[in-house]
């Protein structure tokens, strides 16, 4: 009895040099930013819930490195590492998870709340699934 040929997978598009160290330097970058955030947490410096990426920073930093600058991109909670990928400054971020004015929303928002629209992160949402109708609504 033959056995039928196998079909070979499509191949994924090459991923050049300088795009694997953009991916690994955000990955480092994010990795830092949460490891300070948990250790603000642990001193009650950050109030209340912090729902943090640590270990999902691959993820955020693919995502961040394939959207356009005039992509909206909308998330559920653990929200702190895609909007970091997507430009939000660390001091805007770690200022929002600490209730301070130079947070990204003025201190009110927190870490179930992170939005920057200037740089298409259009927000996370504490719901899940939440940020389905508002995104499609956009």
């Amino acid at each position: 009895m033959a056995t039928p040929a196998k079909k070979k997978a499509p191949s994924a598009p090459e991923i050049g040099r300088e795009t694997r160290l953009e991916l690994y330097r955000l990955q480092l970058e994010l990795r830092y930013c949460e490891k300070r955030a948990y250790d603000l947490f642990l001193q009650n410096m950050i109030k209340g819930t912090s729902h943090l990426s640590l270990g999902q920073e691959a993820i955020a930093a693919a995502f961040g490195v394939a959207m356009r600058p005039d992509d909206w991109t909308f998330c559920t909670y653990r929200g702190h590492a895609h909007t970091l990928a997507r430009g939000a400054s660390m001091e805007g971020v770690l200022g929002e998870l600490m209730g301070k004015q130079c947070g990204l929303l003025g201190g009110k928002g927190g870490s179930m709340h992170l939005a920057d629209v200037t740089k298409g992160a259009m927000g996370s949402y504490a719901i899940i699934g939440a940020h389905l109708p508002i995104a499609a609504g956009a």
